[in-house]
């Protein structure tokens, strides 16, 4: 009598998704941080376009040096970007909803992975500070994947993070069209986009995502209510 191996069970179906205005939100003006910076080290308050612009330049430990020298301070570059890593975290907030959302789709059986553009200390720190880091089950930062979001490499290096190949079934959700829905597209990825109702008008040369909402938590009903 000839034995047959069971089937393998099918993988559990993908999701990779966004981070900023996609799980959460940042406080306050992205300039804001460089008055509370001249402030917090005594500058004058005319200094901050000059911390602005060199900051701009360069957005590391380096570049923080750079600032350091500039106006004499007794820190490092290394210090003052911890300093900075600490503040981009610190105005960083869930947005409502998403925790249950994730959740929901773990507990149905979907496997996560984070995908976002930036420096991999202040997206992990905002991972942390959030609680978001135990929701997922990987996170892949284009500076440590040396390449950004719309390159299909990044979407491909998550799931390899995450032990998987990508299949034409697996979803990308983000809020950005120019990153998200075209690394989707380019990588063959089914998309949820992350837009107000009414969504605004995509150029004619764009990819029309799979599907549209209004935030996360709704895209992930969405997600549940489909068959995979």
């Amino acid at each position: 009598m000839t034995h047959h191996p069971p089937p393998s069970s099918p993988a559990s179906p993908l999701l990779l998704i966004d981070l900023d205005h996609t799980l959460v939100e940042r406080d306050g003006d992205a300039d804001a941080w460089a008055p509370a910076f001249c402030a917090a080290h005594d500058l004058p308050a005319e200094a901050a376009p000059v911390v602005r612009t060199l900051f701009r330049a360069d957005r590391s430990p380096t570049g923080f040096g750079r600032i350091g020298a500039r106006f004499r301070l007794p820190h490092s570059g290394a210090t003052l970007w911890e300093e900075h890593v600490a503040h981009e975290a610190g105005r960083t907030h869930l947005i409502p909803g998403v925790p249950e959302a994730l959740a929901a789709l773990r507990a149905a059986g979907w496997t996560i992975a984070v995908v976002t553009n930036g420096r991999a200390d202040i997206q992990r720190a905002k991972l942390a500070r959030t609680g978001l880091l135990p929701a997922v089950d990987a996170v892949c930062v284009s500076e440590e994947a040396g390449t950004c979001k719309p390159d299909p490499a990044i979407f491909h290096l998550a799931a390899a993070r995450l032990g998987r190949t990508l299949a034409p079934t697996d979803w990308m959700v983000g809020n950005n069209p120019d990153t998200d829905l075209r690394g989707a597209h380019a990588t063959g990825l089914r998309s949820i986009w992350i837009t107000p109702t009414p969504p605004p008008p995509l150029p004619p040369s764009h990819p029309t995502p799979t599907h549209t909402a209004p935030n996360t938590p709704t895209a992930a009903t969405l997600l549940l209510s489909l068959p995979y």
